[in-house]
């Protein structure tokens, strides 16, 4: 299957490969397509570990997405990716979650230790992706903002690099590489590629979130963010900022909301512009890493956000593709090895998710999920 049919403007892309010596006809050690959180994940530890790394990303600057509240766990494993601090994005901290999961609202912690409670956190998303993709630059991997991923190279059976569009004309390139990591998120980059089972079947029914900002005072949301559930569906409510919020809601019949809707707690707020949507159906690659290749972060598998540790699981899944891959490259262990590690790794992690949040919806009564 060709990868550019699903961007129109990828199609008429045939052009010859630019003669670029960084790196066309000549293989670097990693190729990874996608700047979020999992894709920087993957680029630091690879660059950290002596890889030749390119990190292609679409966009020309890291955007607003939601996926802003982090789980305490998050917390060490950024402090390693990003030693220099992540303080500066951090807009609120809170100590745990209103849930109000078909029931009345209660204030549920994340729990303690000999330190102190556990403590979750809300980021800017669009500046905690522009931090992690300045630390993969640091740490020696090269950085392609507005750059396109084409279809990719397969010799053999192996995926050994991709075609890859820069900004401008006469800008198409081929990059080789002995791996490659797919995290382009929902695009699916390269599990489309593979087959009608790459990109997996869906493990829900079809489902859309909708989400927003407003600004103003919400004094009962500043203590901690609110998710609350019943028949229809759920809203998660969170304050992300100084004077700022987020909203999200997941309707399990889609309703038409108006552009301007707010949660009834938000209604003496300004709305931040319009609503959004992000397509948040369940999904689970169903080839998730070969030898020479990886899926990581939601292209390998994608959860709604009631799910509650998104962000967490594309940060492992990126940390644990690049240290496999490292790992290969080290001669220390067998590229199938390496694959079938990560798979059994991902599926594991992922099935229990998805076990725990059908039985959640069980609750409510929604059915189609798992």
């Amino acid at each position: 299957m060709d990868a550019r049919r699903d961007d129109p403007d990828e199609v008429t892309v045939d052009d010859p490969p630019a003669k670029d010596p960084a790196c066309d006809g000549a293989a670097v050690d990693v190729l990874i397509a996608g700047g979020g959180p999992a894709g920087c994940a993957a680029a630091i530890v690879c660059a950290a570990g002596g890889l030749r790394t390119v990190l292609v990303e679409r966009a020309d600057a890291p955007r607003d997405r939601p996926g802003e509240a982090l789980h305490p766990g998050a917390e060490a494993l950024l402090a390693r990716l990003l030693p220099e601090g992540f303080e500066s994005v951090v807009g609120a901290r809170h100590e745990g979650i209103t849930v109000g999961w078909g029931s009345e609202p209660r204030f549920e912690p994340f729990g303690s230790d000999e330190d102190g409670p556990w403590r979750g956190f809300q980021v800017d998303r669009r500046r905690l992706d522009g931090l992690l993709l300045d630390r993969a630059r640091q740490a020696g991997a090269e950085v392609r903002m507005s750059c396109r991923v084409l279809e990719p190279l397969v010799e053999g059976g192996a995926v050994t690099g991709a075609r890859t569009r820069g900004p401008g004309p006469g800008r198409a390139a081929v990059v080789r590489a002995r791996t490659v990591i797919d995290a382009t998120g929902r695009a699916r980059w390269a599990s489309r590629t593979l087959g009608p089972t790459g990109a997996g079947r869906a493990r829900s029914p079809r489902l859309l979130i909708r989400y927003g900002y407003a600004v103003g005072a919400c004094p009962v949301r500043d203590a901690a963010p609110a998710i609350v559930a019943d028949h229809t569906g759920w809203t998660w409510t969170a304050r992300v900022g100084a004077a700022r919020y987020q909203w999200m809601r997941l309707d399990f019949v889609p309703e038409q909301r108006s552009r301007s809707w707010l949660p009834e707690e938000f209604a003496g707020l300004t709305p931040e512009g319009p609503a959004r949507a992000a397509d948040v159906t369940w999904r689970l690659c169903g080839a998730a890493a070969g030898p020479g290749w990886f899926v990581v972060g939601d292209a390998g598998a994608l959860l709604d956000p009631a799910s509650s540790h998104g962000v967490l699981r594309a940060l492992l899944s990126g940390w644990t593709a690049g240290g496999l891959t490292v790992a290969v490259a080290d001669g220390a262990l067998d590229p199938h090895r390496a694959a079938v590690t990560y798979r059994r790794w991902l599926y594991e992690g992922a099935e229990h998710d998805i076990h725990n949040l059908a039985g959640m919806y069980a609750t409510l009564g929604a059915q189609g999920f798992g």
